[in-house]
């Protein structure tokens, strides 16, 4: 026999705060499909060419948090496979003390491209 829910009968139940529409994502449009199989494409472009290079991912200034995150060419693009799936993003642990002269910012990586194919 389970011991009584503490929270039984509580209108402040935390766990009524979690609602099944977090695991639910809207359908990407026609547009948004695109531009996430393009920047698919890009990520896996990126990893071909930045590397071997010893740039191991990308990072952005995060908004909610006001830090930087670092994400590797690998999570970047099961992130954009399962977006593409309409699947919520798998969560991933952030590496501990990543070595953050390894990563660059997304133009940073467009501009290399664009660089290569330029010669």
């Amino acid at each position: 026999m389970m011991p009584r829910d503490p929270f039984a009968d509580d209108p402040n139940d935390p766990a009524s705060f979690l609602s099944d529409d977090a695991d639910h994502m809207e359908p990407l449009s026609p547009e948004e499909r695109i531009h996430v199989q393009q920047d698919l494409k890009l990520v896996e472009e990126f990893k071909k060419v930045l590397q071997p290079r010893g740039i191991e991912g990308i990072f952005f200034m995060c908004e909610d948090c006001e830090e930087f995150h670092y994400y590797d060419w690998d999570i970047m693009a099961a992130n954009m496979r399962a977006t593409l799936a309409g699947e919520l993003s798998p969560v991933h642990e952030p590496s501990v003390q990543p070595n953050v002269e390894a990563y660059v910012p997304w133009d940073y990586c467009l501009g290399y491209l664009d660089g290569l194919e330029s010669r």
